[in-house]
């Protein structure tokens, strides 16, 4: 019994060793641009999930948009849109991400091509295979998007 408790204590230790290590790696290690970049791949995963609320948390209060004016109409129109369909896959492409020289602000330009299958059955629908650019700023809580935009590029 004492060395199955010595095993356990082992174990724990190892294991709180190997969180630490991991924390500390990412604290130190990982660059804003990977950071950026799980970020937005994150909040492709939260609106296929329809995890609205994780969602809500990645975005700023000031946000702004060319196709939702504020975050209340922005969580609200991905709320209804996946009210309609049954699954969603988003792929993202052709990702470049900018970090501002202050390190406080970020510009990711990508292309997003989602396919989206009705409820109710039917075929699956493909819709906005378009450039994106969004807008993220480093918070006390990591960075987020504070404002979207689907311009015209002009991709070389």
């Amino acid at each position: 019994m004492e060395e199955m408790k010595k095993w356990l204590l082992w174990l724990a230790i190892a294991a709180a060793l190997a969180w630490a290590g991991w924390r500390i790696k990412e604290r130190f290690f990982v660059s804003d641009e990977m950071r950026v970049k799980r970020l937005v791949s994150g909040m492709a995963t939260m609106v296929e999930k329809a995890e609205i609320k994780s969602l809500g948390d990645a975005i700023t209060e000031d946000y702004t948009g060319d196709q939702a004016p504020d975050k209340t109409t922005l969580l609200n129109a991905i709320r209804l849109v996946r009210l309609q369909y049954q699954q969603m896959f988003i792929y993202l492409s052709d990702e470049v991400v900018n970090i501002a020289p202050d390190a406080l602000t970020a510009e990711v330009t990508l292309v997003a091509k989602v396919i989206a299958k009705p409820r109710g059955g039917g075929g699956d629908v493909e819709f906005n295979g378009d450039r994106i650019r969004l807008f993220l700023r480093k918070t006390d809580d990591g960075w987020k998007l504070t404002r979207t935009e689907s311009p015209k590029l002009n991709f070389d």
